[in-house]
């Protein structure tokens, strides 16, 4: 039932009768978190859903218990003459036509009756500004996504992906170790299977992703680059269960309520072995994966309840070196686990909602080094144990204010590894890290947040916040074991606004500054380089990076939405994947006239081995339609650049800088998505990606000659299919089949992770014209079955 008056204003500038059917999402406090139109015509369908985004209403029960719920609401719009004496304001009516989808059927509704004249109070939860929020059930369709959530990231515009079909992201110009993971607020190292790009978590668990490119909301600190936060679904009142098996996975979510509904009780898990079909394909890989769910919640009284959720990953990439033509065992490149611990409380207020959280967690990030000769690479380790507390609040002081804040503080004890290999025992250097960061740090981050959410007008909504963080970091400093502890303080403003022009446009603005720890780079070269999220080198520069973007969202017909985004960030202490350790160059160099001589014995060299500067500027545009629709469309595109201030070795020695392109920079970036419901429960779908390539320098010797990243790799594309079949399996289950195809033109990709020289041995100028080498293909094909009950 509405809480308050359902009057919706007529439209201004029109004339005659309208009828507009929404479906409103209502949560488990009455307040409206979507609205969705099913049929209407403009301008009276988007004064309808803007109406009832603001409406509240009675939380709907279950065994005594508010639960969420879905109703259909009926909007009707009448003009009335006006009498000759008193002029008369046009007017709508507004019916529930349908009961909440997850609650016991209502009594019809009573005919209408005039409502009372009562001020309309605002309590629609909106989506945060500057935020694309992927629900599972739009997502779960998606050609490529394999039905995980976590991978259509991939498909948003800003997203460029260091190797095509790799989780590994760069994100507005952001590296991947900037880019920030969290689970119901709780920060992992990553949201994504290293090989094949699963989610961590069961895709049956997850309710929406939220993915904030730029400037996220003060809740988020830490980062120095996106923010990608899945939120899990709500316990449900009724059991149920799903599970598929596939020929690269298996996996199965079962939950039940328990206690005459006040407990709630869920497991769910995954393995991968796609193995088999990988090295089928492409012989020198390997990869296994799997991860675990749990979650216990008990309901103390109508406002408190307590909750325990554990959850935890694997991940295991293993190849091997080719040398002249034969191929050499596998060996581990990259391997990944971590756990989650995570015991919340949780206290309904008069108006809003409070939690207090205590996460444990281990985690365990290691890479393979540059593997020159045949005594295998060099394995390095690294290991965090962690404990955190947190507070997070949120309440809402009137009919135009909400405020939100927190609280946290998180302890980070971590350990480093060198296994035994060829470079282990070289002069080449192995990452970026500062002498006094060995043995590494044990970090303590403390921190609080506050932003209002104020609409000042109905058509304008701003959102200024903070937050304050100190960055604590000791470690053993010299030989004698002294330590020595380094604190920085960092203050973060940001600011977001929405105003709306019209019903159908908005103009949207954010933001911010952010800082984050320097991070640790594993791996050497040429080998695969990724950065272990979030490692703290335990130096005094913070990673920072000032981010504002300024876009347009325009709502079209035939519920297609279209939204253009101008975005600019700027670095100062960023740790790359490259930065300026990768031009690894020798203190001298080859005899001139011979630039393809072999460089000469040792030492390896890094000059002015700090953090790198850079900036990345571009604009974004998505137009979608929902894949919930029997015609569904992408479309989104990147026009970018992103560069850094790097440093090189000359010819005589010395040291030069310049601003160039990054080793990863794509200029261009497509995603193009098409799916369609066939009839008869079949629905197909195709997935165009198109990357132009990314810069590389010739080399003088083994020297990047000038100009610096001056020549670009050919674009790739690839195609991904998906074709499903579904059955109804009961009242609300079904059973499906699903064929699904990554790559399926088998396209080969070049990657910066190293330069392929071979055959292009003809100086050009006094530089050697190299390429960089082929990776894949990186294909995934997939038939299962799933099942949902």
């Amino acid at each position: 039932m509405v809480q308050g008056s359902t009057d919706v204003p007529y439209p201004e500038g029109v004339a005659g009768d309208a009828t507009v059917l929404l479906d409103v999402d209502v949560d488990k406090y009455g307040y409206v978190s979507k609205v969705q139109v099913t049929a209407g015509a403009t301008p009276f369908a988007e004064q309808a859903r803007q109406a009832v985004l603001e409406w509240r209403f009675t939380p709907a029960r279950r065994a005594g218990v508010s639960v969420a719920a879905r109703i259909r609401a009926r909007v009707q719009f009448h003009q009335e003459p006006p009498p000759d004496a008193a002029p008369a304001t046009p007017s709508a009516a507004t019916t529930p036509v349908d009961a909440p989808l997850d609650t016991p059927a209502r009594p019809p509704a009573a005919p209408e009756a005039p409502a009372p004249p009562e001020e309309i109070i605002v309590r629609g939860t909106r989506r945060e500004l500057g935020q694309t929020t992927l629900s599972a059930s739009d997502v779960r369709e998606l050609p490529g996504a394999f039905g995980d959530p976590f991978r259509a990231i991939e498909a948003l515009p800003g997203v460029s992906p260091i190797v095509s079909g790799l989780p590994f992201f760069y994100i507005r110009g952001a590296p991947p170790n900037d880019n920030a993971f969290f689970v119901d607020g709780i920060r992992v190292p990553l949201l994504f299977h290293i090989g094949i790009g699963e989610g961590v978590i069961h895709p049956a668990l997850i309710d929406h992703v939220d993915f904030y490119p730029g400037a996220a909301p003060a809740a988020y600190g830490g980062s120095a680059g996106a923010v990608i936060a899945g939120q899990t679904r709500e316990p449900a009142a009724v059991a149920h269960g799903e599970a598929n098996v596939r020929l690269i996975d298996a996996g199965a979510l079962l939950e039940s309520p328990f206690g005459d509904g006040r407990g709630s009780a869920l497991v769910a898990g995954r393995y991968g072995y796609p193995g088999p079909i990988v090295s089928a394909i492409t012989p020198t890989l390997r990869l296994n994966y799997w991860d675990y769910q749990t979650r216990l919640s008990w309901r103390l009284n109508a406002r408190d309840t307590l909750g325990v959720f554990a959850f935890g990953s694997h991940d295991y990439l293993g190849s091997a070196n080719t040398r002249n033509g034969e191929v050499g065992p596998i060996a581990e490149q990259l391997g990944s686990d971590f756990h989650r611990l995570d015991v919340r409380y949780d206290h309904a207020l008069a108006d809003g909602n409070l939690r207090l959280a205590a996460t444990f967690g281990y985690d365990a990030q290691g890479g393979a080094n540059a593997d020159d000769d045949d005594s295998g690479p060099s394995l390095t380790t690294i290991t965090n144990l962690s404990a955190a507390l947190r507070l997070e609040a949120d309440s809402r002081l009137s009919a135009s204010v909400r405020v939100r804040g927190g609280a946290s503080v998180q302890l980070d004890h971590y350990g480093f590894a060198q296994g035994e290999g060829a470079l282990a025992q070289n002069a080449m250097p192995q990452s970026p890290l500062s002498e006094s960061a060995d043995p590494p740090p044990t970090n303590v981050s403390s921190g609080a947040h506050a932003d209002i959410v104020w609409h000042v007008t109905p058509r304008v909504e701003i959102v200024p916040g903070a937050r304050v963080d100190v960055f604590r970091s000791t470690r053993a400093n010299g030989p004698n074991g002294a330590r020595a502890t380094t604190t920085v303080p960092a203050f973060d403003p940001r600011l977001s606004v929405r105003v709306t022009l019209t019903p159908a446009v908005a103009w949207l603005s954010s933001l911010g500054l952010s800082h984050q720890y320097p991070s640790l780079r594993v791996g050497g070269v040429p080998a695969l380089l990724l950065t272990v999220p979030g490692f703290p080198v335990g130096d005094a520069q913070l990673q920072t990076v000032a981010q504002a973007s300024q876009g347009v969202e325009v709502a079209l017909p035939a519920d297609f939405t279209l939204s253009t985004t101008g975005f600019f960030s700027g670095w100062s202490g960023l740790t790359d994947l490259t930065a300026n350790c990768l031009r690894i160059m020798p203190a001298t160099t080859p005899a001139q006239g011979n630039p393809n001589a072999p460089p000469p014995e040792g030492p390896y060299v890094c000059p002015a081995n700090q953090p790198a500067h850079g900036v990345a500027y571009g604009v974004e545009l998505l137009l979608r339609r929902p894949l919930s629709k029997r015609l569904s469309g992408w479309l989104s595109y990147t026009l970018s650049r992103s560069r850094r201030d790097e440093h090189f070795i000359t010819e005589s020695g010395g040291d030069a800088q310049a601003r160039v392109a990054s080793d990863y920079d794509r200029t261009h970036v497509l995603n193009a998505i098409v799916a369609y419901d066939l009839g008869r429960r079949w629905r197909a779908g195709a997935r165009l990606i198109v990357l132009s390539g990314t810069p590389f320098s010739n080399l003088r010797g083994n020297v990047p000659a000038p100009p610096y990243n001056a020549y670009r790799d050919p674009a790739f594309y690839r195609v991904d299919v998906r074709l499903e079949k579904r059955w109804a399996l009961g009242k609300d289950g079904y059973f499906a089949f699903i064929a699904e195809g990554q790559n399926v033109t088998l396209r080969r990709e070049r990657t910066p992770f190293s330069l392929d020289c071979e055959g292009n041995q003809t100086p050009q100028g006094g530089s050697t014209q190299c390429r960089h080498s082929e990776v894949g293909p990186l294909t995934i094909p997939s038939l299962g079955v799933e099942a949902s009950f």
